[in-house]
């Protein structure tokens, strides 16, 4: 695991992580409950909620003690309803975004191009709102950048629109190729909401540690996690 972020919030201690290669494939929808659950153990001492993502806008609060496939219903926005339990985000390209409180709130959003272009960031930010909170803390973790991701005008436009930026602030070109540059596109959904983007982390396309569909054709998948830990710690 690569830890992202540690943060110290009220009497509480955020902590956010990313699986990697090297913990296994965490593709909720694929893997054996038993397995998946004590790969999770393994990596962080505790078992995570996730959803059956469908890149779109859909919330789900995760009760306390979420069911045993970890799987805790279809959408793509997880919203913890207490100190437990750990949310997770799979991916192999797509954004995985954590967005903490400054109470402690945590949602986990899985942000594709379509997530972001229907608005799904603007869901994730309302989600921590909804408790009375602000947003504190945002972490995007491995994700394909734009070095690894040819895109096309139509759904850069449509992404640009859902964020509310240019199509020239979410793109960069190599040669004649148009690109998607998926961290700037985050960053551009949050600052319209008065939020920065305070950790982003490495390419899954050019990083091995992770898995890539779009540049490996891979079918395996890596999580961000965020989780809780009440005995505190120092700001981060």
């Amino acid at each position: 695991m690569l830890e992202l972020s540690r943060t110290h919030v009220d009497d509480v201690t955020v902590v956010v992580a990313a699986s990697e290669r090297s913990d296994g494939d965490m593709h909720p929808l694929f893997v054996n409950a038993d397995v998946l659950a004590a790969r999770q153990r393994t990596a962080t001492g505790r078992n995570w909620a996730m959803l059956d993502q469908v890149h779109g806008v859909e919330s789900i609060e995760v009760p306390s003690m979420p069911p045993p496939t970890g799987v805790s219903g279809r959408g793509d926005v997880l919203v913890a309803s207490g100190i437990e339990p750990a949310l997770a985000v799979w991916a192999a390209d797509c954004a995985p975004i954590v967005l903490v409180g400054d109470r402690g709130a945590r949602v986990a959003v899985h942000a594709g191009w379509r997530g972001l272009a229907a608005g799904v960031l603007d869901v994730g930010v309302d989600r921590v709102e909804r408790t009375g909170e602000r947003v504190r803390h945002a972490v995007l973790g491995p994700v394909v950048r734009s070095c690894c991701y040819e895109f096309g005008e139509a759904d850069a436009a449509a992404v640009a629109a859902g964020v509310g930026a240019s199509t020239g602030e979410v793109t960069d070109t190599a040669g004649d190729t148009l690109r998607l540059d998926v961290p700037a596109a985050v960053a551009a959904a949050l600052v319209r909401r008065g939020v920065g983007l305070d950790v982003s982390g490495p390419c899954t396309g050019c990083d091995e540690r992770w898995f890539s569909h779009r540049a490996r054709g891979e079918s395996g998948r890596h999580a961000v996690v965020v989780w809780a830990e009440p005995d505190g710690g120092a700001d981060g």
